[in-house]
């Protein structure tokens, strides 16, 4: 702790004295100050920061909604560096950084054709829907560092910078170096190292009428699997899962996952009307099961309970690559947007293990689809949209979304095919080839914005119904003894989920900020046991927020609260790399709770932060996902940097 406060304290000495280095400049026989990282006019006042740095998306230009977005350089909530924070706690993951990620309440997927089924490393892969387009007036750079306790870093650098005033070019790039956090051996003992990068420019001509942009993205990311702590019991007592020495299940297994993707979007504005567009995707996936290990290779068996391909080393592999290309004209009618499409995808997968003639379905070829977009509306704040595509095998999406300043609604609907991984399967310790039909997933939500000076609500009902949902289950006792129980499984019925949601906020006494999430679930239905949830999950914040010495310091200071109420929770198998559902171990309830301080001066940031600091009471932690222990209490440190010149 002590180590942590010198480090903060030092580094954001530092970045003050990089912000007030005075710089000499000779001129008319006087001395003059010049900010270190700052262009300054004859008045010394700053020219280029966050408001000449804006970026916007694809589908912003796509979809003809001219909406662009400063920089981010708010210091409020700057600590949630962690994806499960980021996302409110409504994911799981393996307790650690990198590892596997899955969200706790189903989604239907944006793709509604093939899809390789390996979804736990989504969230460390930035697709190029989220990529931002930079428009500059100077060059800019961001770079960030964080540095979590027991080996957690994060590394994040951003440059971009306008060639001229119509053209761009960027770069990103992120860094996980995660350290183990059960038997670790030394400093530098990774469980997840994840590489992420990706760069692209863009180009409009002079009267504007024609616009290209592209990007290419690559992750390489790789987590050493342990397979959850091994007690040595049957029976569950909690403290045997914290105890010092404590030992995971299997040892030199690895999983991978490795993404490429070139993307290139060009539009040409004939006028207002009329604009034709043209959009380019190759997307490459390919995930691995490795385990190295020979002396352990019957402990590590026993662990997965069936050999189905006898191969040393272990090394399992599927593989999708798809080409896609979209054509289509749009335009704007007075308040009207409109667009129509065809879209063409090439699916190629490739099974290591698995020949093509032993499969119903191909592996390679072609899906066509057709969609519209409209919008009547061009205010951001209030609209009327309504989308469709039709894939041509009686697969679909369709929905509609109504906002305004005060009300929202949407209602989606969709029909999919079933994921790869989930048709078919051959590896090491996993074997199955299934029949399944597409599954079909209706939603409705709608939610009440109520603002007051100093006081937010936000209610929210949602009813979501899925039928022939297919899910991964401990399907034991349901299959033979000599095919392992975890299993891809489809049921016939319907599925309901109902949720009710409340965010709410009030500001009291000028600096203090109450925040607060509460999430109502459940489940019913003739297959409701397919789906487990959390009854409530609860979030929340206090925090003190101020900006002292005329706006050079900003600060927030506070405690984070979390709860899920306890159950069920989807277990996690390595070797297929898939959340499976379980009805073993029940995750206990437990309250999670960090105590952060966030700060900026001049064009920095830092923040500390003390996870789980309930720990030290109770001497026993939490579980997102079975076997799994959480965020132990530990000690993070993080700054960035922002330059504009």
């Amino acid at each position: 702790m002590r180590k942590g406060l010198i480090i903060f304290i030092i580094a954001i000495c530092g970045i003050e004295a990089m912000a007030q280095r005075p710089v000499n400049v000779e001129g008319d026989g006087a001395r003059k100050d010049r900010r270190g990282s700052s262009v300054i006019d004859d008045s010394t006042k700053q020219v280029y920061g966050p408001t000449t740095t804006q970026f916007t998306y694809v589908r912003n230009i796509k979809y003809n909604n001219p909406k662009s977005w400063n920089v981010d350089t708010l210091v409020y909530d700057f600590h949630k560096f962690q994806f499960i924070a980021q996302r409110n706690n409504t994911y799981q993951n393996l307790g650690n950084v990198g590892t596997a990620f899955a969200p706790i309440y189903p989604t239907a997927p944006d793709i509604i054709g093939g899809r390789i089924g390996f979804n736990n490393y989504d969230e460390y892969y930035i697709p190029y829907e989220d990529i931002k387009i930079y428009d500059t007036k100077s060059p800019y750079s961001k770079f960030g560092i964080i540095w979590g306790g027991q080996g957690r870093s994060v590394t994040n650098v951003e440059f971009t910078r306008n060639i001229d005033e119509r053209s761009n070019f960027s770069f990103q790039y992120r860094g996980l170096y995660i350290d183990k956090q059960i038997e670790r051996e030394r400093r530098g003992d990774r469980m997840a190292l994840g590489n992420y990068y990706n760069f692209g420019g863009n180009y409009a001509t002079k009267n504007g009428r024609y616009k290209v942009l592209g990007n290419f993205s690559r992750q390489n990311h790789v987590v050493d699997e342990y397979g959850g702590i091994d007690t040595g019991q049957e029976t569950f007592v909690l403290e045997d899962y914290f105890e010092d020495n404590r030992q995971g299940f299997i040892s030199d297994a690895q999983t991978r996952d490795l993404r490429t993707d070139y993307h290139l979007y060009q539009q040409y504005k004939i006028n207002d009307q009329v604009q034709v567009y043209h959009e380019m995707d190759r997307y490459k996936q390919l995930n691995d099961f490795t385990n190295t290990s020979t002396s352990d290779i019957e402990t590590d068996s026993s662990f997965f309970g069936f050999i189905a391909l006898d191969t040393i080393p272990i090394k399992d592999r599927t593989k999708i690559i798809h080409r896609q290309h979209e054509v289509g004209f749009k335009g704007d009618i007075g308040k009207t947007f409109y667009s129509f499409y065809y879209k063409g995808r090439e699916v190629n997968i490739d099974y290591k293990y698995l020949l093509e003639d032993t499969l119903d379905y191909g592996t390679y070829y072609m899906e066509n689809y057709a969609g519209f977009n409209l919008r009547f509306g061009n205010d951001s704040t209030s609209f009327i949209e309504t989308y469709g595509e039709y894939l041509f095998d009686e697969n679909y999406k369709l929905g509609a979304k109504i906002q305004n300043k005060w009300f929202y609604a949407e209602g989606r609907s969709s029909r999919y095919l079933p994921t790869y991984v989930q048709r078919a399967y051959l590896g090491r310790h996993d074997q199955w080839l299934n029949d399944f039909e597409s599954t079909l997933n209706t939603e409705i939500k709608a939610g009440i914005n109520f603002k007051l000076e100093g006081l937010y609500l936000q209610p929210e009902a949602s009813y979501n119904i899925i039928t022939d949902y297919i899910y991964f289950a401990d399907r034991t006792g349901e299959v033979d003894s000599t095919i392992r129980p975890i299993q891809p499984k489809q049921v016939y019925g319907d599925i309901s989920i109902i949720k009710g949601q409340l965010k709410a906020g009030i500001t009291f006494l000028k600096h203090f900020t109450l925040k607060a999430m509460l999430v109502y679930s459940e489940v019913t239905g003739d297959e409701a046991d397919a789906i487990s949830l959390p009854q409530l999950l609860m979030n929340g914040q206090l925090a003190y927020n101020n900006i002292l010495y005329e706006g050079n310091l900003q600060l927030q200071f506070g405690v984070d609260f979390h709860q899920r109420t306890a159950y069920y929770a989807n277990a996690y198998d390595a070797s297929t790399m898939q959340f499976y559902r379980q009805n073993e171990f029940k995750t206990p309830a437990y309250p999670v709770i960090d105590v952060f301080l966030n700060i900026k001066i001049n064009r920095g940031r830092a923040f500390l932060k003390y996870n789980n600091i309930y720990e030290r009471i109770k001497q026993t932690g939490y579980f997102l996902t079975p076997y799994y222990p959480a965020q132990t209490t530990i000690l993070d440190f993080g700054i960035d940097w922002a330059l504009y010149d």
